[in-house]
């Protein structure tokens, strides 16, 4: 394929701030991509827009022209172009133009995107249910969210069993708080007024009824997002948790021990602040979950190498690296390293559906992305097409 044209310009996202998207235009006609972006970040991310949106959009339409008559003919080609770009436009600028690329180069080719990046996996949905935590002003509970998934064969079984969770949460809300009217958060997490024990023992009730139901295995698990509240050396709730609001080090470590044990959680991600390495190896230690970093590894490969054998499982969020390549080599590295992959939406979403192609073509075991709200119900929508 051969760029006749490419552009970029400013678009809003799901949380209604400024993003950008690349349109891309070749002989088959016009291809889009855009990046989202994070309300609660890692430090080792890399910035969206270094100088700022107006000055990098200008500054990359410049960029943008030297494309013009540029040959791709496979993915590798898009690597290349990555790994040249000038280092201010890694973030939201090189994500965008590759997400566009990529549909045009697949379009080219006449293969489905996540052929691109490897073979048709089978990827389950892991969803959020309630949210807390920066995506709720930190208004509800500290936990950022907790989440529903299932352990299945069939996609379509998986979703059916998450969405009756769902559903049969917002019955329970209804009766369970007068500040509950419906609400939810920028991933469609609901927004109530519980704290953090009696959030994840509502989300459990839910969970319990549609198993009853249905004798599915669905599991709870949660996104502590630990390095949001770390202040000081100390953990500090807003809301207490087990009749404590501050806690030590080695305070949180047992806390999420004992909650890990009293929900039989199944999935635990960010549980101590990104710096500690070493503490989420004592909490996998003596843990039969999936130990989760995110904010931690950052999709970076040098985070991965410091945080071997202390998680069985990482996040995968391609903007927080700004290229396909090292999105690859991360994931290569999980493998390697036998950990779990979770490629994973942000806050601040387009609907571009790219993740989930991504994480069929990169053999990710879930899609963390929200059952509510059409930026994510786009990518839940996108797995159903190619199962």
């Amino acid at each position: 394929m051969k760029i006749k044209s490419a552009a970029a310009q400013k678009i809003l996202n799901s949380n209604s701030n400024y993003t950008i998207q690349v349109k891309v235009e070749t002989e088959s006609g016009f291809f889009r991509g855009s990046s989202p972006a994070g309300e609660s970040t890692s430090q080792y991310e890399v910035a969206q827009f270094g100088s700022g949106i107006d000055a990098e959009i200008k500054n990359f339409n410049d960029f943008l022209q030297t494309l013009k008559n540029k040959e791709f003919t496979r993915i590798d080609d898009i690597y290349l172009l990555e790994r040249t770009l000038p280092e201010e436009f890694i973030g939201g600028p090189s994500l965008s133009l590759s997400y566009a690329l990529v549909y045009a180069l697949s379009n080219s080719l006449k293969i489905e995107p996540y052929s691109l990046f490897g073979k048709k996996s089978l990827v389950l949905p892991i969803s959020k249910m309630l949210g807390g935590g920066v995506h709720t002003s930190n208004l509800g509970m500290d936990i950022q969210e907790i989440l529903v998934t299932t352990i299945s064969g069939d996609l379509r079984e998986s979703i059916n069993g998450t969405l009756s969770v769902y559903k049969e949460l917002k019955e329970l809300l209804k009766n369970s708080t007068y500040s509950f009217l419906g609400g939810v958060d920028p991933e469609g997490g609901f927004v109530t007024s519980l704290d953090n024990y009696e959030s994840l023992k509502l989300v459990r009730k839910a969970v319990e009824k549609v198993i009853q139901k249905t004798s599915m295995d669905i599991r709870l698990g949660m996104d502590m997002a630990a390095s949001m509240f770390f202040k000081d050396g100390k953990y500090v709730y807003n809301r207490p948790i087990y009749g404590k609001k501050e806690v030590s080090r080695e305070e949180q470590i047992d806390l999420v021990k004992k909650l890990e044990k009293e929900f039989d959680l199944y999935y635990i991600e960010d549980p101590v602040d990104e710096t500690l390495i070493e503490d989420y190896g004592e909490i996998l230690s003596d843990s039969h979950a999936l130990i989760v970093g995110d904010d931690v590894t950052a999709t970076k490969t040098d985070r991965l190498e410091a945080a071997k054998g202390k998680m069985n499982a990482t996040l995968v969020k391609p903007n927080q690296v700004g290229s396909l390549y090292k999105v690859k080599a991360f994931s290569d590295l999980a493998d390697k390293f036998g950990l779990a992959k979770v490629v994973s939406h942000r806050s601040e979403e387009t609907c571009v559906s790219i993740i989930s192609d991504l994480s069929v073509g990169l053999a990710a075991k879930y899609l963390k992305v929200g059952i509510n709200r059409g930026e994510r119900v786009e990518k839940i929508n996108r797995l159903l097409e190619l199962n």
